[in-house]
């Protein structure tokens, strides 16, 4: 099978207003929801500790800061035992863009589908 190619993007691409109230997403959510994208950015859990996302600062839980934290969900994604948490990871999937609620019934604006470590890539 042939793997797609993936659009190169910073985390911030993807956000506008990062560290304020005012924070939202960028026009390129909805541009290049569907295609195939890389991105770098800090992988932790949800604070539920259920599922994982990527975040724009290491720890940063966009439930109990008192700052809106740039947050994309990771659905079905298993972050690889020993892999760092303190060190923004390559991820690569599709990006998906529009209010969902997952089979988990955890609702979400911005996902990376089918999401997985880019390997062979230092952090």
């Amino acid at each position: 099978m042939q793997v797609p190619e993936a659009v190169p993007l910073a985390f911030d691409d993807l956000f506008s207003r990062s560290g304020t109230d005012a924070l939202g997403y960028a026009p390129l959510c909805s541009t290049l929801s569907g295609a195939w994208v890389q991105l770098r950015a800090f992988v932790v859990r949800t604070h539920d500790d259920t599922r994982w996302m990527m975040v724009d600062q290491a720890g940063a839980c966009p439930d109990c800061s008192p700052v809106p934290v740039a947050s994309l969900q990771l659905p079905g994604f298993d972050l690889p035992p020993g892999a760092p948490a303190d060190v923004p990871l390559p991820l690569r999937g599709r990006l998906s863009w529009g209010f969902q609620v997952g089979e988990d019934g955890y609702a979400s604006f911005l996902r990376l589908e089918q999401a997985q470590l880019v390997e062979g890539t230092e952090s």
